[in-house]
């Protein structure tokens, strides 16, 4: 098949008309006929269209826009709906376009006729914009029925990646298949040239061609990125296939990975986080202790299997593998694969929950609807008994943890944090004149404390915050309690934060020192594994651009049940056989919990900040970069420990440094999505839309502002609506700044930010997913209604 030149908009598709495309009639002129001819051209335009609805589309179709250079789209007016029978409306409408240009006559007028009955439209990228990555990029509106939903950036629309070597086979949808058909079937006509894809997909699935120019972003696109990207998909492929299988002593025939629930590696280090970053990660959090510390508090012995894998350089976590660490210990083999392949099931049915899975999914305690929520979610899953033996189990284990004795699972964490204290208390970390070797058995010292004093009872915590969160949630479902009592109740919970917030006002108004308060804070950074982002201590402008501002939680101290609030939530404890506490208890554990976790993570990240910067000290004795650093895993940095480097040393680590270099580029190169539910999902990648939990019940409308990991400079933000991508307890510092909201692209409803917003009764959508988080971040202003779940640009 022959190819075909671009021109303008309306001469390339007039040069496509003479191929097997659905492109609506046309007629185009240039800006000197129509000063010379105007009447002319309105009546021919009327006897071209003026049948059935007359309706027509007047586009640009200007010199200026299309070019392989710049794309100028959406530069120039283009008017919908123009009846072409009305000669003032149809002038006007041409006159618009023509008045949108900068003055070329040769510019041209495009008409075409309305095309009806469209059910689905959007554009097609043949290969991703931004840096090149070989996949159909495919943005498309299947909901309000317009032609320009997508490309206006108005209304809800989708997105889909489609690997170029997709097979048909690995295809669910056929409406994408037609769509990938017409970016192929274009690439036939222009060779390998790069497209911009705009169509329409009508009631009848007739696929309409509206427009096809080149992507001008090629210049910016890196080297060789298709090829690592074909060269390596197939492993990846093999990676995931081996993944869901089924494994030994682990309850379910298939897995799902997913970057958000359980341990939230996208919440944490960021869907595509530094070598480094992702081995420390691993190291004291998801090898061995994620597992350990649920088994501490009467969960299933897990067998030696860790819960995160490195998809192509991307963290997800085995979903499977969680949900097993979910169930009682002593609960058979029978009921637990069916509870977990139940499990498993409605997360594949309902992805959106990826970031909810244990308020939505799983049943992790025996909270006060829990027949109720088994009939709901999973009627008929467990026979009679079976269900009496899992209700025993769960109930056990729920009543074991909410012993608030000091030989209870909570006080026993709170105890372990405690002697994290008194071991930093007792060694300062000045990494001054040390060796390489010295840097790193400190280094070494630092994380192992960290692992058995820190990062597991922490998670114990942790745990403890879900089981309280879960257990009043069932209250106010069953209507002994209102959410915003609760919610009233959370905000006078007071936390390691409230006192960093309270101590930096201290500072603002001259009645705390600087130097005291990064001695105690300094160690804090946004990213808590990334050894590029500035600590406190490390922030020149830490304090400037700051408000006083007082967190609710602080004026609103005492809460207190009424008499019927105690009596009911008494009754239905007592109903519900959770004997270890009852309504004053269950308060207690909540307080405990939610201010345990919140000072757990704060004692353990201070050994955790220690390390990166041990670990940045060593690189500077080594002649390295912390940017160079980060590329390099943690075990590839301490192996150095225990075998000698058996060639120059530099050149042995620089080596590294540049495998972890690529690596990080082969994952900004891939297109996964949040969830990966079979090895199809590595070709075809929805990215699903995500609910955003809103906190409070308030509504704001500001400007936005985005803030990223790295960013050192506070200024802007008063009076904004702050972007973040993760709820990194790090970004505490935000809210000295006088923001009015905050939006999150990840984060679930029991992050540290949710509970922060809370205790300021900040509006906030916390973990609002990829898709809305790039709309509302590179608006200019938004609106976050928490009482009606809205979060949308404006």
């Amino acid at each position: 098949m022959r190819t075909v030149n671009f021109g303008t908009k309306a001469e390339t598709l007039q040069a496509l008309q003479g191929y097997d495309f659905i492109i609506a009639d046309l007629f185009y002129f240039t800006v000197a006929r129509w000063r010379s001819e105007p009447a002319a051209i309105l009546d021919e335009v009327e006897a071209r269209f003026g049948s059935g609805s007359g309706k027509v589309i007047v586009r640009s179709s200007s010199q200026a826009e299309d070019g392989g250079g710049n794309s100028m789209a959406g530069a120039f007016e283009s008017i919908l709906d123009v009846d072409s029978r009305q000669r003032p409306r149809l002038e006007e409408a041409i006159s618009l376009v023509v008045a949108s240009y900068g003055g070329d006559p040769a510019d041209q007028v495009l008409i075409q006729p309305m095309v009806e009955d469209i059910k689905a439209s959007g554009v097609i990228m043949t290969r991703c914009m931004d840096n090149g990555s070989p996949y159909y990029v495919i943005n498309y509106d299947d909901e309000s029925g317009r032609t320009d939903s997508v490309t206006g950036g108005t209304g809800a629309s989708k997105t889909v990646y489609v690997y170029r070597g997709v097979k048909d086979s690995d295809f669910d949808s056929p409406r994408v298949r037609s769509m990938v058909g017409l970016a192929r079937k274009l690439e036939t006509v222009f060779g390998t040239t790069p497209l911009d894809i705009e169509f329409g997909l009508d009631e009848q699935e007739n696929m309409h061609l509206f427009q096809v120019r080149r992507i001008c972003t090629q210049e910016s696109w890196l080297p060789g990125v298709e090829q690592r990207v074909s060269e390596r998909i197939l492993y990846v492929e093999h990676f995931v296939r081996d993944c869901l299988k089924p494994r030994p002593s682990i309850y379910g025939s298939t897995s799902i990975l997913g970057v958000m629930p359980d341990w939230n590696p996208a919440e944490i280090i960021g869907i595509t986080p530094r070598p480094l970053a992702a081995s420390l990660y691993r190291e004291i959090v998801t090898r061995r202790v994620w597992s350990q510390a649920r088994e501490d508090m009467g969960y299933r012995l897990m067998p030696p299997e860790e819960l995160m894998f490195m998809v192509a350089g991307r963290p997800y976590i085995d979903v499977r593998n969680s949900f097993n660490s979910f169930l009682p210990a002593g609960l058979s083999e029978k009921i637990g694969c069916t509870l977990v392949e139940a499990w498993l099931d409605r997360l594949a049915s309902h992805p959106e929950l990826h970031d909810k899975v244990e308020f939505e999914v799983a049943l992790t305690i025996h909270d006060l609807r829990f027949d109720a929520r088994m009939a709901e979610r999973y009627p008929d899953l467990l026979d009679a008994q079976e269900h009496a033996t899992y209700k025993t189990a769960l109930l056990d284990l729920t009543n074991r943890n909410l012993d608030l004795s000091e030989t209870g699972t909570l006080a026993q964490a709170e105890k372990a944090i405690g002697h994290l204290v008194k071991l930093q208390s007792a060694s300062a970390h000045d990494f001054d004149g040390l060796s390489p070797f010295e840097l790193l058995c400190r280094v070494k010292i630092l994380l192992e404390d960290c692992r058995r004093f820190g990062t597991r009872p922490f998670s114990i915590l942790a745990r403890h915050g879900f089981i309280a969160e879960t257990l009043l949630r069932s209250a106010v479902e069953a209507g002994i309690i209102s959410a915003e009592r609760v919610a009233f109740f959370k905000r006078t919970i007071q936390t390691i934060s409230g006192e960093i917030a309270a101590h930096f006002q201290a500072v603002l108004s001259g009645a705390m020192p600087k130097e005291a308060f990064l001695e105690r804070y300094g160690h804090l950074r946004p990213g808590t594994y990334d050894i590029l982002s500035p600590r406190y201590a490390d922030r020149k402008g830490l304090f400037d651009n700051s408000v006083q501002r007082e967190a609710e939680g602080s004026s609103a101290a005492f809460f207190e049940l009424s008499n019927q609030e105690q009596q009911g939530l008494d009754r239905l404890l007592q109903e519900n056989g959770i004997i270890a506490v009852d309504a004053l208890g269950l308060l207690e554990h909540m307080r405990r919990a939610v201010a345990g976790r919140e000072y757990g993570k704060f004692v353990f990240t201070r050994n955790l900040s220690d390390a990166l910067e041990g670990l940045a000290a060593w690189g500077t004795c080594m002649g390295f970069s912390r940017e160079e650093v980060s590329h390099l895993t943690l075990h590839e940095i301490m192996e150095s420990l225990v075998a000698p480097v058996s060639q120059d040393t530099r050149q042995h680590f620089s080596g590294l440094v540049e495998q972890g270099r690529r690596l990080c580029e082969l994952a900004e190169s891939f297109r996964f999505n949040y969830i990966i539910r079979s090895p199809s999902d590595v070709y075809v990648v929805p990215q699903h839309r995500s609910a955003p939990n809103f906190i409070t019940n308030a509504r704001v409308e500001a400007e936005v502002a985005v803030i990223g990991t790295h960013s050192q400079d506070g200024s802007g933000m008063e009076g904004r609506v702050v972007c973040i991508e993760n709820a990194d307890p790090g970004y505490d510092w935000i809210f000295t700044k006088g923001i009015s909201g905050l939006v999150t692209k990840y984060g679930g409803a029991n992050s540290h930010m949710a509970i922060r917003c809370a205790e300021f009764g900040l509006p906030a959508a916390i973990g609002c997913g990829e898709l809305l988080f790039e709309r509302i971040s590179t608006a200019l202003r938004c609106e976050i209604n928490a009482s009606d779940k809205i979060l949308r640009a404006l």
